[in-house]
């Protein structure tokens, strides 16, 4: 069946028995249904191009008579996440354009140019409310405690188990210092998924390679599902200095009114006021008036 063959594409690499494949459709299908009659109408109205990422998410009901579904994991969650990151097209434009809404204020805007130069505009922000540039000399962009170049974000690899590689060596290699000096092994792998989660935040990378952050995300170990929200799953996720709670929205493969989210400007940001931020990014060839 194509709904068979799709459940198996989302929810495992390598490929499931049959038995995970059942298990994971009405764990799946149990996690949605719950849903406010709001939150299934947006479902049955994807658009096109998510329609296989929909039918992913929306399965067949368990026959009656059958064992209770289980809850579902946040490697679901992750899994369901990454074939919509693989699947939405990237578009193209001049600058990188990121919108961060917390609440109902205005959003605090960014645009980067493939050399690194950006422009900010929001309250709180350089300018105060208007546009305004940074004049310094070309810089990378940040990504957890790394510093990359635009073209070094283009080329990470697209196999999970790859990019976390790739990301934990250079960490390791890099000057990277906490309170007691060089960083443990457990720095080290709270500093990779930190990492990990500023390529699913913000950074400009393909969809092939937030695909692959959110595959890494889905095997690292106490990566734990929370439960519903009306922007997503709540997903608690080991950093470096402790557990953080972050909101991803699988049907957009977006970080949606999360309290905690890892910005290009480096490190975690995090909300105050008990709201969560919304964090939008694509390519544009506009920047606004000054």
């Amino acid at each position: 069946m194509d709904d068979l063959r799709e459940i198996r594409t989302v929810l495992a690499k390598p490929e499931p028995s049959p038995e995970v494949v059942a298990r994971r459709r009405r764990q799946l299908h149990a996690a949605m249904s719950g849903r406010a009659p709001r939150r299934r109408a947006r479902l049955l109205l994807v658009p096109v191009a998510a329609a296989a990422v929909a039918a992913a998410v929306v399965v067949a009901v368990a026959r009656p008579g059958g064992p209770p579904p289980a809850v579902t994991t946040a490697r679901d969650v992750l899994l369901v996440a990454a074939t919509t990151a693989e699947r939405t097209p990237e578009g193209s434009g001049t600058y990188w354009h990121i919108t961060v809404t917390v609440g109902s204020r205005p959003p605090s805007e960014y645009w980067y140019r493939r050399d690194g130069q950006f422009w900010i505009k929001g309250k709180g922000l350089k300018g105060e409310g208007k546009l305004f540039r940074f004049t310094t000399k070309s810089q990378p962009f940040i990504v957890g405690p790394l510093r990359m170049s635009f073209d070094e974000l283009r080329g990470l690899p697209v196999d999970e188990d790859a990019l976390y590689t790739r990301l934990r060596s250079a960490i390791a290699d890099g000057d990277v210092r906490t309170s007691a000096g060089a960083p443990s092994e457990s720095d080290l792998d709270g500093f990779t998924v930190e990492t990990l989660v500023s390529l699913v935040s913000e950074a400009p990378v393909s969809p092939q390679v937030r695909a692959a952050a959110y595959r890494a995300l889905a095997s690292r170990p106490g990566v734990t599902d929370l439960g519903e929200t009306d922007d997503g799953r709540r997903l608690r996720i080991p950093m470096h200095g402790g557990d953080r709670e972050v909101v991803v929205d699988p049907e957009t493969a977006r970080v949606r009114n999360t309290p905690v989210w890892a910005p290009l400007t480096g490190g975690l940001a995090f909300t105050t006021t008990g709201e969560g931020a919304t964090i939008d990014a694509e390519w544009t060839d506009e920047l606004p008036a000054e």
